[in-house]
């Protein structure tokens, strides 16, 4: 080391020797400057970004009432809106209805109903809806096979029957179908059948029986099937999961 040394120039040794009592006192060393995080942006402000062309999308972790909700009226570049807490009722029917460019929707915690399933109904580019928290009865998604981009649906409702099945069937479009405590027996299953286009059902509560559940998978062999999020013991495609 000393040798090491004697080869550098004095003044280049008294200059690492000084940088290194400043590092040593600073504390800096190898330790990397903390960045703090930037905070996420508002409602108000992801409004903006979409009137401005920013953006095509409003994404929130907070509580949104009908109130925040009015600010989305109109906007027309919107194509993706995701609320966690979106503590909303079909007052936010009409403002829905503006949204004519929405091609995702996600309403965490809206009890929403049929006037604003109409009115989701009426948005020609949505490509998936999410709504695992709402009051919508058979009656209100009767248009949603109109919706000829849907391709995700994921609904939790207790009014939907085994009715509102033969209605997602119609659904051409649907690759991905997710119902969350719906009262679904083993006749709304079988309605399913004829879906020969769907790729993945996940089922969680609902009243259909084991009985009835392997009849399903026995005549879609190739379905993705969860019941409750996990696999059954007879899923065909439970032992090759992690393939996919």
């Amino acid at each position: 080391m000393l040798k090491m040394f004697c080869r550098i120039p004095f003044l280049q040794v008294c200059a690492l020797l000084a940088s290194a009592l400043i590092c040593a006192q600073c504390g800096c060393g190898l330790k990397t400057e903390r960045t703090e995080e930037r905070p996420k942006p508002s409602m108000l402000e992801q409004v903006l970004a979409v009137q401005q062309g920013i953006s095509s999308e409003i994404r929130s972790s907070a509580t949104i009432d009908e109130a925040g909700f009015e600010q989305l009226r109109g906007l027309r570049g919107l194509e993706i809106l995701a609320l966690t807490h979106a503590d909303v009722s079909d007052k936010i029917a009409d403002v829905l209805s503006s949204l004519d460019g929405l091609r995702q929707i996600r309403l965490e915690k809206a009890t929403v109903g049929d006037p604003s399933a109409r009115a989701i109904g009426n948005l020609p580019k949505l490509s998936s809806i999410n709504l695992p928290n709402c009051i919508i009865s058979d009656e209100g998604i009767r248009e949603w096979p109109l919706l000829n981009e849907l391709v995700l649906l994921r609904i939790g409702s207790p009014n939907l029957s085994d009715s509102a099945i033969e209605t997602v069937v119609k659904m051409r479009s649907l690759r991905f179908l997710h119902l969350i405590d719906v009262p679904i027996t083993d006749v709304g299953l079988k309605h399913l059948y004829r879906m020969e286009h769907l790729e993945s059902f996940y089922l969680d509560g609902g009243h259909s029986t084991e009985d009835g559940v392997t009849a399903l998978l026995e005549a879609m062999p190739k379905l993705h099937f969860h019941r409750d999020q996990q696999h059954l013991p007879n899923d065909p495609r439970g032992k090759d999961h992690g393939k996919h």
